[in-house]
């Protein structure tokens, strides 16, 4: 209910000072520059490629999808303005909009979205959606408005996929043309085009003035009113905070609760808590030794005080995490409670005993001639290096020493999937309990599953929810899962993070979207 309140009262706020000055046609546009703080620049804007730092905020602006998923979950028409599904769930007609083209003025039909899902699944386990496109067999246009997916059985995920950016329908024509410049050159079909992009400062968005065809969550279904979207790539967050004081920002990610509490005091910015769907988590190297035996991940994992992490890190605004799945997500369950490996550093020094490693009279632990120590990368990004000190100091109480690496969060992601650390602190933002399947699935080891955990009885439990229509069923499914994995210690959920979006007065009609991603179909620019 906070959310749905949050929700509202933006709505109602950035609307008082324009009431009545969007039209539900747009089109015609009234200028202004909207720009935002980019913590990390995309390595692509590619929707097909690996998934990259950056992409998820800047690709919806630029292509859409065929459903789209509102920020109560539910499915809602988008590029597709009805679907079917036939009796035994296996096959899925969409009928696709009218009179849609891409940014290069080539035709969005049944050949150009069956091209795009071709591409996306053919990028197999680079794209994060592997395991969702991969219940799809057959991808046919069976007229010029008519596509229709058959699956190898009943996918509950199929939609998930859909919705997220990255199965943004590319330009056929232009991913031809560019070849492996495409991501460099994105086209898609999106409110807004690639301008201009000035690698390590900005990259620039203007208004694609034949857009008509905007998600339901908005009123201008139409061409933006702004005349240009600018992300500034601003890695610092004292840096953005400034910036957007200043008014050289007019959007910016806020996580930090210091700066939370002095954005609230600014009149010139309204701060909204955002709607999303995270996770962040410790998480192990389960086949680099000694990380590989499993006592050893639940002792470490004993060692963490999520409460003094929370209160000291993030100044309280976090909730302590028990569970691998988000409270906001299908699957989890309160009474997963009982399975946490809770702080008990008592404990955490008996099963290190158990793994055979002995205290010495410093305090630290040798196994052979082997003394436990460990390398914890994270990102640069903000409050990760204040969690990481942290978790540093916990586990020197214990005897285990660590050493901390902060990289950019692309060269850190490139780091874990290489397996090139020990202990890693990570975050997750995702709109399906199939994140599970994703991120600890056997299948992506090496890429999304960066921690390299494998467990048999995991996966068929993931695969066979994946493939269960039954929503109750489904959730148990990942309920008995998680069991698993909490007893495996892959991960030590760390905390739910309580995130808010800062926006500056000047921008009009800004709608929280899914994800807390802002809309700027429907805003307005007024003042400076």
């Amino acid at each position: 209910m906070r959310v749905l309140r949050n929700l509202v009262l933006l709505v109602l706020i950035l609307s008082v000072a324009g009431c009545g000055a969007v039209s539900s046609s747009g089109g015609t546009g009234n200028g202004g520059v909207v720009t935002r703080a980019l913590t990390s620049e995309p390595a692509t804007l590619d929707p097909h490629g690996a998934a990259g730092s950056g992409q998820n905020v800047i690709l919806p602006y630029i292509f859409d999808t065929l459903v789209y998923r509102d920020t109560d979950n539910t499915y809602k028409p988008f590029l597709a303005e009805s679907w079917t599904v036939s009796e035994d769930g296996k096959t899925v007609t969409f009928k696709l909009r009218g009179g849609v083209t891409f940014h290069d003025g080539t035709a969005l039909d049944a050949e150009a979205v069956a091209f795009s899902l071709q591409r996306l699944k053919d990028a197999g386990a680079k794209s994060p959606l592997a395991s969702g496109m991969a219940i799809i067999a057959g991808i046919e246009a069976v007229d010029r408005q008519t596509l229709r997916l058959t699956l190898t059985s009943p996918s509950a995920t199929l939609f998930s996929t859909l919705s997220m950016p990255y199965a943004g329908i590319v330009s056929p024509t232009a991913v031809k043309q560019e070849g492996d410049s495409f991501g460099q050159k994105p086209v898609g079909s999106g409110p807004f085009k690639l301008h201009e992009w000035k690698p390590g400062v900005s990259i620039t968005l203007v208004r694609n003035a034949d857009y008509k065809w905007g998600p339901p969550s908005v009123k201008n279904q139409a061409a933006p009113h702004i005349a240009q979207a600018v992300f500034k790539v601003i890695p610092d967050a004292t840096t953005q905070l400034t910036a957007l004081q200043a008014g050289d920002v007019d959007i910016a990610f806020v996580n930090q609760p210091e700066q939370v509490q002095t954005l609230k005091q600014d009149k010139n910015i309204q701060v909204i808590e955002s709607p999303l769907n995270s996770l962040i988590y410790l998480g192990f190297n389960c086949q680099k030794p000694p990380f590989d035996d499993v006592r050893v991940r639940q002792a470490l994992s004993h060692a963490v005080n999520k409460a003094e992490l929370v209160q000291t890190a993030l100044g309280g605004v976090g909730k302590e995490a028990f569970a691998p799945l988000s409270p906001t997500l299908p699957g989890f369950d309160p009474s997963l409670k009982s399975f946490e490996l809770s702080y008990d550093p008592a404990r955490a020094k008996s099963l290190l005993a158990e793994a055979g490693f002995t205290q010495a009279a410093d305090g630290t632990w040798t196994r052979g001639k082997d003394r436990l120590s460990g390398l914890l990368l994270t990102s640069s990004r903000a409050p990760n290096d204040a969690i990481a000190t942290i978790l540093q100091s916990q586990f020197k109480a214990i005897g285990v020493p660590l050493e901390i690496r902060l990289l950019d969060s692309t060269a850190a992601m490139n780091a874990m999937s290489k397996g090139q650390y020990d202990l890693m602190v990570w975050r997750y933002d995702w709109n399906d309990a199939d994140v599970l399947n994703i991120y600890l699935g056997s299948a992506n080891i090496g890429r999304t599953n960066r921690v390299f955990y494998s467990n048999k009885a995991v996966d068929d439990l993931l695969n066979t929810a994946g493939r269960t229509m039954d929503d109750k069923a489904r959730q148990q499914m990942y309920v008995d899962a998680q069991k698993q994995i909490m007893a495996d210690a892959p991960w030590q959920p760390l905390y739910v993070p309580i995130d808010y979006t800062a926006v500056r007065t000047r921008i009009q009609h800004a709608v929280m979207g899914p994800m807390g991603r802002v809309l700027l179909n429907d805003v307005t620019v007024t003042g400076k």
